[in-house]
């Protein structure tokens, strides 16, 4: 609250430096809870497509635009449940990456290369398949943590 005093302007706060260089245990990035958080948001996400006929055939299609749409949805759903499933984590930073493939029996591989500290930087990959075959979706999270 602004005194009179100070002409209505609130006084500037200083905060001292922490002196933290890494994370405690608790902060911690846990892969296994981002694969969690991930696997049932790809599951919950792509539960549109497994919609069948009165023969008991799967209806959906594959579309290239509908996948690209999907892909970033998945990856702000994604963010958003890892970051609730890990709590306060306030150093680091998510970065998710979603693919969504048709998948006709060609082979799937997605690579990634980064630069960063091994001992607190850290991913966690998640992997949903259509029971027909039809899709495949790689959800990918890194974690980076800023000093």
């Amino acid at each position: 609250m602004a005194d009179a005093d100070t002409g209505g302007v609130e006084p500037v706060k200083i905060y001292e430096n922490t002196f933290r260089l890494e994370p405690t245990e608790e902060q911690r990035f846990k892969p296994s809870v981002a694969v969690n958080a991930m696997k049932e948001t790809l599951e919950a996400s792509m539960s549109y497509t497994l919609e069948k006929d009165e023969g008991g055939q799967y209806v959906w299609e594959y579309d290239r635009e509908e996948a690209a749409d999907v892909a970033k949805e998945v990856s702000q759903e994604c963010t958003a449940r890892v970051k609730a499933a890990l709590g306060e984590q306030p150093r680091y930073k998510l970065i998710c990456h979603v693919v969504v493939s048709e998948n006709v029996q060609q082979s799937f591989r997605v690579s990634s290369r980064c630069l960063w500290d091994k001992a607190f930087d850290n991913c966690a990959t998640a992997e949903w398949r259509h029971p027909g075959g039809k899709l495949i979706a790689l959800a990918m999270c890194f974690a980076l943590y800023y000093e």
